[in-house]
């Protein structure tokens, strides 16, 4: 192997190993960019109702019962993976929650928020106000 071979070589297992390596720091950046503080205040005088119906589901596969949900009231899906949803049918004053079989108070209170406050969010995880 002369060389120039070797250095080719060289210069393809870098190349993947950046791949590799952009890859990894997108995913990463990605899964640490939105993280909630459960322990910020919010102000319950702008909820949009005080008295509602809430139904729970709970679901061995979140993601997969929130973008059926979301489909069947002709929402198109999330098309992302979530820890819980929520939905809300005005005209029933009914919120639907969905959350995974064992589920933990912020997660919750996070759902029951947007029940009373609506703020749903977008596909960049952003809230909608």
């Amino acid at each position: 192997m002369n060389k120039n071979t070797l250095r080719l070589k060289l210069s393809k297992i870098g190349l993947i190993n950046q791949i590799v390596l952009i890859g990894i720091l997108l995913i990463a950046s990605n899964a640490l960019a939105y993280k909630e503080d459960p322990h910020h205040q919010f102000d319950m005088t702008h909820n949009l109702t005080n008295e509602t119906k809430i139904k729970f589901i709970q679901a061995a596969d979140v993601t997969k019962a929130c973008d059926a949900e979301s489909r069947r009231r002709g929402n198109g899906g999330f098309g992302i993976a979530v820890d819980a949803c929520s939905f809300y049918n005005w005209r029933m004053d009914e919120c639907t929650i969905i959350t995974p079989l064992t589920a933990n108070f912020h997660t919750i209170g996070h759902e029951v928020r947007h029940c009373l406050q609506a703020h749903w969010h977008d596909m960049n995880g952003e809230i909608n106000r």
